[in-house]
């Protein structure tokens, strides 16, 4: 046995490992969610620690790709590929920053008729000329000529007490077939629901007054289970490869959920036991395991999910912590790449109801791509992988403090960084920004290849020059010095980054383009574009623009509509006929599976350069 001492922040703590343990698997048994896109397959480098003592095993082949000497020479390794042989002392960074997280939206469905109400009655009281069961009195005029069922032994059990405590007024709580539980003395006014839109890489939760149908309070955080792959997939195997993997990822969404749910309460200082209901959106992944359901198919072809449908299910069984009778609905999904925040998106923005054909695109950890209106939809999933997010980019991170978020290089370097503090790494639109910049300079030229002959065409261009190096035999633009950095490190865009945005805004702009063919349509017979999600939200739409993420035939139509998957499940709450349009939505999207499209193949070889189509 050896001891690891782990130094976080203020923090120090010793463990004991058996000989050979892996780094990483020790760290995460004893939770600390270092960052790990590639969910420890050594691919990422960004599951960085430094060694501060104890035997330095001899590097990887993939640390010396990934890290490059002079991190390595500084003491960092890979946690994934370090295994434990002596005594050592480690550092971490801290993963407690603050996120940029996208939560407002558009907002078209205002009417009010909520997933569930209430109604207070004061009942006559009993005598011996009306000796009717409890059950009977209190149920008088709801059973809207259905004959009376017993359904929910707690809600018997709970009559008794409930109308005698408050001299038989009571508040009857409902939703749209059922009275779900029985409140003594008039709480009527007293009703709140919650939406979250379960993301890959952020969660996002709001709390709502279900009486006046207005958003109260809103909560964000990142998803812990990024610790374990910044994609679907890689977490999917995590599942496979561990016995206990889906309790694990389950475990952790749902504290999330908890702490969201704790936060929203202490901003409006009201008590979850006032939340009635709750809504989810998200990618069918998230959903399956957020329902502790094993999505192992998914991953494979043909990618079949357990569920796409409505879920609904006390929320006690999620063990969410709401109100013990409030209810949890899932909003449907279309398949197991496009999933229940793209029919919420859908339905926030009012697609289905269109005459004209719009198109919406959800860019996140995976591209989800709907194109279409009220007369049919279209859909697809381009398998775009993270790198908009920051993962696969050597100094890639997610939209947290000190993440670069914007660039120009028009007159000199400038930059600007979220919670503007000293640059840490570059975020996905930071990444989209400065390669626009870079193409229309001409460093980098119409099929991604960095210059190393460029030249300037003016003296303020004339410091970018000095910015063109090689490291470890690869090239790079050089953004910032290494004393311009928190950490002390330059941030650079290398030449295997600019591939990897490359295949990503490649899969994203063939997608659209095959949807648009298979609806037999022209680009000019779409009438809007709306960018949702974070990235959507964020993101220079000229850059999308000029590096062909966005086909340059939609210029000038294109809206950012922010969250508005989160959105959807919001309108879903309170409006429960929007949860009967959701699920028309679902079954009425045409789903395009890209893998299996000869048209996807040749879009995508087409739109690799940089060169307009």
């Amino acid at each position: 046995m050896f001891s690891v001492t782990v130094r976080n922040k203020d923090n120090t703590k010793v463990y004991m490992a058996d000989k050979g343990k892996n780094l990483l698997e020790l760290l995460r048994e004893n939770e600390y969610y270092i960052d790990s896109p590639c969910n420890g397959n050594g691919t990422c480098g960004k599951c960085k620690v430094k060694l501060i003592q104890g035997t330095s095993n001899q590097a990887t082949e993939e640390e010396i790709k990934l890290l490059g000497t002079k991190a390595l020479e500084n003491g960092y390794r890979l946690a994934c590929r370090y295994n434990i042989h002596s005594d050592i002392e480690i550092s971490i960074d801290s993963n407690d920053l603050s996120a940029n997280i996208a939560t407002e939206s558009i907002q078209i469905n205002n009417e009010l008729n909520p997933l569930v109400t209430k109604v207070c009655k004061v009942l006559e009281k009993p005598s011996l000329d009306n000796s009717a069961s409890d059950f009977i009195r209190l149920m008088h005029g709801e059973c809207n000529n259905n004959p009376l069922e017993i359904n929910d032994l707690g809600l018997l059990r709970n009559i008794p007490h409930a109308i005698r405590k408050n001299n038989f007024e009571v508040t009857l709580l409902k939703d749209s077939l059922n009275i779900v539980a029985v409140e003594s003395g008039n709480t009527a006014n007293t009703l709140y629901g919650v939406a979250v839109d379960i993301g890959t890489t952020t969660i996002a939760a709001y709390l709502v007054d279900l009486t006046t149908g207005n958003k109260v309070s809103v909560t964000s955080l990142l998803n812990p289970q990024k610790a374990f792959g910044a994609d679907v997939i890689s977490r999917i195997s995590y599942i496979m490869e561990n016995q206990h993997g889906l309790e694990h990822l389950n475990s952790l969404l749902i504290q999330s959920l908890n702490v969201s749910i704790s936060i929203l309460c202490k901003q409006t200082g009201i008590s979850a036991i006032d939340i009635y209901a709750i809504t989810f959106a998200g990618n069918t992944t998230m959903l399956h395991l957020l329902l502790k359901v094993n999505p192992s198919n998914i991953a494979y072809a043909p990618f079949v999910p357990v569920f796409t449908s409505t879920v609904k299910v006390r929320a006690r069984e999620l063990s969410i912590d709401i109100n013990p009778n409030g209810t949890a609905y899932i909003l449907p999904g279309v398949s197991a790449y496009v999933g229940a925040d793209t029919v919420g998106a859908v339905l926030a923005v009012g697609m289905h109801q269109q005459t004209s054909a719009s198109l919406l695109i959800d860019i996140g950890t995976n591209g989800e791509i709907v194109l279409g209106g009220k007369n049919g939809m279209y859909a697809c999933s381009a398998a775009a992988g993270p790198a908009f997010e920051g993962a696969n980019i050597k100094n890639g991170m997610g939209s947290v403090t000190g993440a670069i978020n914007s660039v120009s290089l028009k007159h000199g370097i400038s930059y600007t960084t979220i919670g503007h503090t000293k640059p840490m790494g570059l975020c996905g639109t930071g990444v989209v920004d400065l390669l626009a910049e870079l193409l229309e300079v001409g460093i980098v030229d119409d099929t991604g290849r960095i210059d190393l002959t460029w030249r300037p065409d003016s003296p303020e261009q004339e410091p970018l020059c000095d910015r063109i190096v090689s490291v470890d035999g690869v090239t790079a633009f050089v953004l910032c010095k290494a004393s311009e950095t928190l950490s002390g490190s330059e941030i650079l865009l290398t030449q295997r980054d600019i591939r990897e945005i490359q295949n990503a805004k490649s899969a994203i702009a063939a997608g659209i383009r095959v949807l648009v063919k298979n609806a037999g349509i022209s680009f000019d017979d779409i009438m809007k574009v709306y960018l949702a999600g974070g990235f959507g939200s964020y993101i220079n739409i000229d850059s999308a623009l000029k590096i062909g993420l966005i086909p340059k035939e939609l210029e000038g139509r294109i809206v950012s509509v922010g969250n508005a998957a989160a959105q959807g499940a919001i309108d879903v709450l309170n409006n429960k006929s929007l949860l009967s349009a959701a699920q028309e939505i679902s079954k009425s999207i045409n789903y395009t599976e890209l893998s299996n499209s000869k048209d996807f193949n040749d879009y995508y070889v087409d739109c690799m350069t940089f060169e307009e189509i």
